[in-house]
């Protein structure tokens, strides 16, 4: 049993037991363990949408075990890598990478961002590759958890009623009708809400009016501080509610590395001032991390304890993970930071 004592839980002191991976014990224990001086507590972040870091593309051969090292030290304990639209056989074979690493955040499977996707709200999606919705090709993934669509293109309906994964609808040119039809199929959140799909008119309320209204319906929001205002931030929290909210890195290659010129999803790709743009101008997923997008939640005015639930425990719901809360059997995951929401450590799978 490994302890973890003297942090501050909701406000109060205590220590946490681990066993085999899971939170055994929430109190006082009279056993030794490693103090950490009456730091905050959280749950582990939970980043379901991120392209890569540190130079590496989610689907490069050999980069998970380097990017899940990086992403623990940076506070994310679970990642869902992320693909592009590329072509099938490149899909293919990123998917069928070994993810059972056994250090670094969890990897609990793939999510597939394209190449089902509408040109018109292409974004930086390479269109040489987008393609309808294919059962065929999907099958012949492995550990795809999430897969991102555009809910109008021809066969999409059919595939959101097939497929086995977590669908969201993105990349997308959808009328508030057809989303709710999406959502009333299986579809259940919205990628990068706001970016890549029509806005919010309001006599045409689109796919964010149509999420709105359904039930059980999550938002991903990108929280980098250069994707969306604050004041759409506190909006959109307000209109789903702290439990829908889904925040994410959509990070790419050149997190952690800086301002400079990269190659994404075969198109170059400029990062200028944190922000990542393509040769067109369109934004090009973020340069940021989970936890430095929490951190931007925060400083929009978000609550701590909210900012973490909607990069923690809310993402463990949609994707049915055992995580995301701090209590007895639940898995040991946890961030640990300082008054001023520093990051003093990460831990994955109660691995002192």
């Amino acid at each position: 049993m490994k302890i973890i004592k003297n942090v501050s839980l909701c406000g109060t002191l205590t220590d946490i037991a681990v066993e085999d991976g899971k939170i055994a014990k929430i109190g006082k224990c009279e056993e030794e363990g490693v103090d950490f001086g009456g730091a905050r507590i959280f749950p582990g972040l939970i980043d379901v949408h991120s392209h890569g870091c540190i130079g590496n593309d989610s689907t490069a051969d050999d980069a998970l075990s380097e990017m899940a090292d990086w992403e623990l030290a940076h506070g994310i304990t679970t990642w869902y890598p992320t693909t592009m639209t590329m072509s099938a056989e490149d899909i293919i074979g990123a998917t069928h990478r070994n993810i059972d690493l056994g250090h670094g955040a969890t990897i609990p499977g793939f999510h597939m961002e394209g190449p089902f996707v509408n040109e018109k709200y292409k974004g930086a999606q390479n269109p040489e590759f987008i393609i309808p919705p294919s059962m065929e090709l999907f099958n012949k993934c492995k550990n795809v958890k999430r897969v991102t669509l555009a809910c109008e293109i021809e066969g999409a309906e059919e595939f959101i009623r097939e497929c086995p994964a977590q669908v969201s609808i993105g990349h997308t040119d959808c009328d508030y009708d057809t989303a709710r039809r999406a959502f009333a199929l299986g579809a259940s959140s919205l990628t990068h809400t706001y970016n890549a799909m029509p806005g919010i008119h309001h006599r045409k309320p689109g796919p964010i009016g149509a999420a709105s209204d359904s039930e059980g319906v999550y938002c991903e929001l990108i929280c980098d501080g250069k994707h969306i205002h604050p004041s759409a931030v506190r909006m959109l929290i307000k209109i789903m509610g702290e439990d829908r909210i889904i925040l994410i890195s959509d990070s790419m290659n050149a997190t952690g590395l800086g301002d400079g010129v990269y190659t994404f999803g075969g198109q170059r790709v400029t990062v200028r001032d944190g922000a990542a743009y393509i040769d067109s101008g369109a934004l090009a997923g973020s340069s940021s991390n989970l936890f430095d997008c929490v951190r931007v939640a925060i400083s929009f005015g978000i609550a701590p304890e909210v900012a973490v639930k909607m990069a923690s425990e809310n993402p463990a719901r949609l994707m049915g993970l055992n995580k995301g809360r701090i209590e007895v059997g639940m898995d040991a995951d946890f961030i640990i930071v300082d008054d001023d929401f520093n990051l003093i450590r990460a831990i994955a799978r109660g691995e002192l």
